[in-house]
């Protein structure tokens, strides 16, 4: 498999912001998101065995107890043998997928079971929108979510659309609305309280407040 980095840090993002872990980063991605803060992860990067990866992700962690692992890209799920490496990993950790929602998680990770799931549900300003597989709401349960990043007003009123949608389907999802880094927030906080469903939470990426736009946090 093709491996961008990895390194431990706070997770920053989703209903796990807080937690101590370990990112191992994927190489590449099937889609190109206007906004999107990982670029370098489409193309660089290196060939590593899972053995090699387990072994990496367990020396960064040495004496700092982290007991979750985040898979993130790119797009994790395009690596052929991410369901070997989730096994491997399950074994040790708890593992958060971070993951853009296009593509059919049943498919890619069969056993998907195994991980918390972080799915992205991409609205206009990214330039991807429509790109969600409605098939990935069946695969939730307790403890994932799915993201809506939102770079506008436009973008927040086209998420409580959607959301409503998939209220509708039946599925008690949890939502995470997310602004882009930079953004204005206070913007974004008020149509969240005026009009954000019960189920939903506005959150922050809390690295970029703490580190700024830096790589490897």
């Amino acid at each position: 498999m093709y491996i961008n980095e990895i390194f431990l840090s706070i997770q920053g993002e989703g209903l796990y912001s807080g937690e101590k872990m370990v990112f191992i980063r994927t190489e590449y991605c099937n889609l190109r998101c206007s906004w999107c803060d990982t670029k370098y992860s489409f193309y660089e990067g290196k060939e590593m065995s899972i053995d090699e990866v387990v072994e990496s992700a367990r020396n960064i962690n040495s004496g700092h107890g982290a007991s979750w692992i985040c898979l993130t890209g790119g797009e994790p799920l395009l690596q052929k043998d991410i369901s070997v490496l989730v096994d491997r990993l399950s074994e040790e950790y708890n593992i958060l997928l971070e993951t853009s929602g296009s593509l059919d998680i049943g498919r890619f990770l069969p056993n998907h079971v195994k991980v918390k799931k972080d799915i992205d549900f991409k609205l206009p300003s990214s330039g991807m929108y429509r790109k969600f597989n409605d098939k990935n709401i069946s695969y939730m349960e307790e403890g994932d979510y799915i993201k809506f990043v939102v770079n506008d007003l436009n973008d927040f009123n086209v998420a409580m659309e959607e959301i409503e949608k998939i209220e509708k389907i039946g599925k008690n999802v949890k939502i995470v609305v997310q602004p882009v880094y930079g953004t204005d927030i206070k913007m974004l906080a008020d149509a969240f309280i005026d009009k954000a469903p019960s189920n939903a939470r506005l959150m922050l990426q809390e690295h970029k407040y703490i580190y700024g736009e830096i790589r490897g946090v």
